[in-house]
């Protein structure tokens, strides 16, 4: 399992702005990825990061939070 910490720092401090973020990395029951990604977007608006876009692929064995934002 990957730090969601990690993920936090990476969105907030580099430079990219379009993220696929494998969401089963982060958490063990991937059927929760909707409390996952609301935490991840209210760190990000408490940074002052836009979410610009963003859609949520599911399948049975994992989603894919695709993510594109402003700084």
């Amino acid at each position: 399992m990957k730090n969601k910490e990690d993920l936090i720092y990476d969105l907030i401090f580099s430079e990219n702005i379009d993220y696929n973020i494998d969401v089963g990395e982060y958490i063990v029951d991937i059927y929760k990825y909707g409390v996952f990604v609301d935490d991840i977007k209210e760190v990000l608006r408490k940074s002052k990061v836009s979410v610009l876009s963003q859609s949520i692929d599911v399948d049975s064995k994992t989603v894919i939070w695709k993510l594109k934002i402003r700084k």
